[in-house]
Order: C-alpha cells, then structure tokens, then sequence
C-alpha cells in the first residue's frame, strides 16, 4: 500500500509544473484508517470517465479549478461535490479540473491549456486561503512516493510588472533547502504542532480569538499588498479567458474556521472581487457555521485538514443554493 500524501499520481509537466496521470487508478490510505478511489481519467482530470469536448445537447456544464481542497484529497471521486451535484441534477455535468497542491497560478495554466478545450457555461474557482502564499513561490514541498524524503518540486508563477501579469516557468530544480516555498519552517511547525496537543489548548483558543480573532494569513489585511495583488490579477486573468462565462469564486478554508472566532480579512478581499465584471464571490463559511457544532465534521480532523465527505456534502449544498441564486439551474 503506497503512503499517504506521497501524491503517487503525479507527474512533471512542461507548463504546469506537475499534472495527474493519465488512465491511473489507485485504492489509497486514508489518514486515521479506511481507503479511498482515485481515478483519473484519459485526459489527466480526476474523473471516473471521459468528457467529450463538446456538450450534450441539453447539458450545462461546470468547470471546477482549485487545489486539494476542491480535488477531494483523500475521499473517494464519488464522495466530491462535483460529483455530487451532477447526481443531484442529471443535466449537469462538473468537470472537475482542482489539482492537488497547486497555486492559483497553476489553476489559471490549467483552465487556459485544458479546460478551455471544453466547451462550458460557468466557471467555479475555489482558492485555498495558503495560495496566496503559494502564487509567491517558486516552490512546493512534497514527499518523494519511492524513498519517502521531503522534496521541493518545482511550479510556474506569475510576477507582476507595471501592472501587467508575466509567468515564470517552472525552475529546473530547486537551488537547495533554502528556496523559496509557501510553507512556514519545520521547526514553526514542530513548536505550533505542540502547542495545539497540550492539555485545554483548544479552550484557550476558544477564549483568546473570542477577544481579538486570529488572523494566520496577514497577507488578507492590506488590500494593497503585493501578494493580495497578485491574487486579484490572476482571477482577473481567469475571467478574461472565461470570456462571457460568470466566475463564482469561492475562498475555502481549514476546521478552525468553523471552531473559533477567527478574523474575516480574507472575505473582505474576496468580496471586493465583485467589482470585475462577472465574477461572484461566494461566501462558504456561512453553510459551515449553520452546523454549529457538528461543522467540524466537515472536516478530516484530527487526522487532515481537507474536506470529508461529510464537508462535501455542504459545498454540494452551498454551490446549489448559490447556483439557484444566479438563475443558472
């Protein structure tokens, strides 16, 4: 049985950095115990089937571009919400096209060099609330699948000059453990790792961000900051291409979101995205939060931070809603 998170299914790609493997399908461990299906179809989509490039009559269809948190990492293709709308609505169809661990950046690359090839009605982004930091980097860390070591696998970014957006390819290899990545040091993560299992630290989060809400992405504050955007720059890139297609964007989040008071910054960046002209930011937390206690289920803690099947089942719910809402069912 091949570890978790070793990411198994992946190969180098030229513009993407990385991309699934075409005709793969493997039985994987699930953190905390049980398996799950993964299958990925001819075109290198996480798909039990193949889509043809032009709709059925009388279908709409939906492509889905995001990371893990929209791939469904670690539960079964038929546990996603894509999937779970289309079962829902036997005239749509979601083309899910989320590639795990990806940037924005790299979701962009995807929709303009795969998606576009398929014809469809709307657009769903779902960016992690870390890609902001992962559009800044150069590099990923990962787990090598054959001798379980950390490695930096390489990705494509964006700069931004005079205003204008200009991509950087994939570097060859990383430079050394000093290069650039999205993620905090090991020894940060060793000492937060700690201090989360002592004895009532869930408490007194509860209490702390109750007076003043954690905000662990200070990059949200300053609309003006650089990485913010460069955000805004990327979903603007991403509703050029999508033409006349609305873009519903949709920021997503881990459990603590939903267990403690935690500051709104990153909703008031993702709202003001109102102002490029067809594109609908959807505010997601609020179906989490209607579980109250119960939200937490959502998600794959205390074993991962990603979605459940639990967790999908409401951004199956959210996303009906919030299609209704637009008049696009």
């Amino acid at each position: 049985m091949i570890g978790a998170d070793t990411k198994p299914y992946v190969q180098p790609d030229p513009v993407l950095g990385y991309r699934y493997i075409p005709h793969t399908k493997l039985t994987l461990p699930r953190p905390g115990g049980g398996q799950y299906e993964l299958a990925i179809n001819a075109a290198g989509i996480r798909s039990d089937r193949d889509y043809a490039l032009a709709k059925p009559s009388g279908v709409r269809r939906i492509i889905v571009c995001g990371d893990s948190m929209a791939a469904g990492q670690f539960v079964s293709n038929a546990q996603r919400f894509s999937e779970l709308l289309e079962r829902r609505m036997p005239r749509l169809e979601v083309v899910n096209l989320a590639l795990e661990g990806s940037g924005t950046d790299q979701q962009v690359l995807l929709y303009e060099h795969l998606g576009l090839q398929y014809e469809h009605d709307l657009v769903i982004l779902l960016p992690f609330l870390q890609n902001i930091r992962r559009n800044m980097a150069s590099y990923r860390e990962a787990i090598d699948p054959g001798t379980g070591a950390t490695i930096l696998r390489p990705k494509p970014r964006f700069e931004l000059v005079d205003g204008q957006l200009v991509l950087r390819p994939s570097p060859a290899a990383a430079a050394g453990s000093d290069a650039g990545t999205d993620e905090p040091s090991s020894h940060t993560l060793r000492i937060k790792s700690g201090l989360s299992r002592l004895p009532g630290a869930s408490l007194l989060k509860k209490i702390g961000y109750a007076i003043v809400p954690w905000e662990p992405f200070p990059e949200y504050r300053d609309p003006e900051s650089p990485a913010w955007q460069l955000m805004t720059a990327l979903v603007a890139r991403l509703k050029i291409l999508a033409t006349d297609r609305p873009v519903l964007v949709a920021p997503v989040f881990y459990s603590n979101y939903v267990r403690y008071r935690m500051a709104r910054n990153y909703w008031a960046r993702y709202a003001s995205l109102s102002a490029i002209a067809g594109v609908h930011p959807i505010d997601l937390l609020p179906y989490f939060k209607r579980h109250k206690h119960d939200a937490v289920r959502g998600f794959q803690d205390p074993y991962d931070m990603h979605f459940s099947a639990d967790g999908h089942l409401i951004l199956a719910d959210a996303f009906e809603a919030e299609l209704r809402k637009l008049s696009f069912l």
